[in-house]
């Protein structure tokens, strides 16, 4: 497998992570109003979204360091456009696409259903490891609660991180831009 970046792989996937960016600044300004009225459980369904920023372009391109590139370059230009996360957010990119970067190396970037499966489990736990390091949370609010969380957190991530990076990449594929890719071979 050929494993150096081409220019295509990268401008591609940094205008796929940059739209990213701007749909996370939406759903940031959404996310605490939401959780206050919807609550902590049933707002991690919206993790598997947040995933987008690792498991999308590893998928595109499945080579090593597309999923951490992807997840910086979401990550900067959310900052750019004025998250209230801060910083927390290249944490948590670089975290996601350490867990998807992992699954890939593993499933020696096939882009396989398991990879995919085992990528998103893998960055979710590393984002609840440092949510709980950093905030307490979920853990704060009981353990009931917590494991829901984490039950939610996993489905998001397998269900709608997989199914919406499928979805993308299809509709990318159809334009042509990925003709030659990993993901269309």
């Amino acid at each position: 497998m050929e494993k150096k970046f081409t220019t295509k792989e990268v401008v591609i996937v940094a205008m796929v992570a940059a739209v990213i960016g701007v749909i996370f600044t939406l759903l940031d300004y959404a996310y605490m109003p939401m959780s206050a009225v919807l609550g902590t459980v049933f707002m991690e369904i919206t993790f598997g979204v947040y995933m987008l920023s690792a498991a999308l372009p590893m998928y595109l391109v499945r080579k090593p360091g597309f999923a951490i590139f992807g997840a910086l370059v979401t990550a900067g230009v959310n900052l750019l456009l004025g998250s209230p996360y801060g910083l927390q957010l290249v944490l948590a990119g670089v975290l996601e696409g350490l867990g998807v970067e992992i699954a890939y190396a593993i499933g020696k970037y096939s882009g396989d259903m398991k990879t995919m499966v085992i990528g998103e489990i893998l960055g979710a736990v590393f984002v609840f490891c440092r949510d709980g390091f950093f905030w307490g949370t979920p853990w704060a609010y009981g353990t009931g609660i917590a494991i829901g969380c984490v039950v939610v957190r996993f489905l998001s991530s397998i269900i709608v991180g997989i199914a919406v990076t499928k979805i993308i990449t299809a509709a990318l594929a159809k334009t042509g831009v990925l003709k030659g890719m990993a993901c269309v071979k």
